[in-house]
């Protein structure tokens, strides 16, 4: 389970491109794994006919003479690296080296544009997908969106995630070993580094406790970076363990403002509730089945027991109702290795042990056991103890 909240912000899906941009992506469709070095280089390196088509790109001034909204950071933004956006008319893949991004600074959303999703086929239909926006991470309760927004842009935060955008794709390396191949990259993320600068790649996200945090990036990869004109020089300050660095920071921060005026959910004083010592024994139990590192502290309910039924099938062949558990939703209250303080909520189940198909009589003699769980949510220490 992952526990990291993702506050805002675009985990952008693409899809395949299954044309050429020049010898560019030619390279990522034939050979993704087992590339030759030599020829791995080759492929992440953009031949004439592919710079001239993004100097093409660069040069016209379409997006300038649009309309678009001027808020935030919008504004004309270059690709660091060689792009392909395909033409889904045709499934060729078009050079992009100029895009606008627009921002709603309201609601924290982002557009892309490029001059093609403004044209359009023999048919009238456009070439290029239609633009899709940003939202917040499905992670988040709603009831928190202006609240978050509100802490992140305090904070200086503009880190956009769970998106959906354009067909863009770019090369990059499979590995830091160059000889394992090439892929082909996909925006991910957008993360305002600076006034003018998006680092737009991958995430340094650990995938398990054994990898540290930033395992994914390396030196030597192309990383996508967006820029205003006039900021391509300020790159080279941002490597790859800077960015994890970065990221590490920005999740503290997201916590932190996340927390600050994060409350505990309500508690109930249900009719039958379990004792603290069965509740905390079926958390205990999910913490040591999936590892987690945190340390529960105490538990509380949040509902009533709800009564589960199943149709099963008596000795006449019949389907009748049978009650056979019950479950409650209850609050854990954790600790976490940093020193810092979570809770989850979870649901904890009692099997009934029935006599037959058809009984609904209640016989709850096994101990409650874990059910189910939601993400973990970060809260002040001090407020933690609120329920105890």
């Amino acid at each position: 389970m992952r526990k990291t909240i993702s506050i805002l912000l675009l985990t952008c899906f693409t899809l395949q491109a299954n044309a050429q941009f020049g010898k560019l992506l030619t390279k990522v469709a034939e050979k993704t794994l087992g590339t030759p070095e030599g020829d791995a280089k080759k492929a992440i390196t953009p031949d004439k006919k592919d710079l001239k088509a993004l100097e093409e790109d660069a040069a016209d001034p379409f997006l300038e003479k649009q309309n678009f909204k001027k808020d935030g950071p919008s504004g004309i933004y270059y690709a660091s690296v060689p792009l392909g956006i395909k033409n889904i008319t045709n499934g060729k893949v078009l050079a992009l080296k100029k895009v606008y991004l627009e921002f709603d600074d309201a609601n924290f959303k982002v557009n892309l544009y490029s001059r093609y999703h403004f044209q359009k086929n023999s048919e009238g239909n456009p070439i290029i997908d239609a633009q899709y926006t940003t939202w917040i991470s499905s992670g988040v309760n709603a009831k928190y969106k202006a609240m978050l927004l509100q802490q992140m842009k305090s904070k200086g935060i503009l880190h956009y995630i769970d998106c959906y955008m354009p067909d863009i794709a770019y090369v990059q390396y499979l590995d830091k070993d160059p000889a394992k191949g090439v892929k082909k990259g996909e925006v991910k993320g957008l993360l305002q580094l600076e006034p003018g600068l998006f680092y737009a790649s991958d995430e340094p996200y650990a995938a398990s406790g054994s990898d540290p945090y930033g395992h994914n990036l390396f030196e030597g990869q192309q990383y996508l970076f967006f820029y205003k004109a006039g900021m391509e020089d300020k790159i080279k300050n941002y490597t790859p363990a800077k960015i994890a660095q970065i990221f590490k920071d920005m999740d503290k921060k997201k916590e932190e403002a996340y927390s600050a005026n994060m409350n505990l959910p309500k508690k109930a004083t249900p009719a039958k509730a379990p004792s603290q010592q069965a509740m905390m024994a079926a958390v205990k139990k999910r913490v040591a089945d999936y590892g987690w590192k945190e340390t529960p502290i105490y538990c509380y309910p949040t509902s009533e027991w709800a009564p589960q039924y199943q149709d099963l099938r008596n000795n006449q062949g019949i389907y009748v109702k049978t009650l056979t558990s019950r479950i409650m939703a209850i609050v854990a209250v954790f600790k976490k290795p940093d020193g810092t303080c979570g809770f989850m909520n979870m649901q904890i189940e009692q099997q009934n042990s029935y006599s037959a198909p058809g009984s609904l009589a209640e016989n709850y003699i096994t101990p409650p056991t874990d059910y189910a769980n939601s993400g973990m949510d970060p809260i002040d220490c001090a407020k933690a103890n609120a329920n105890k």
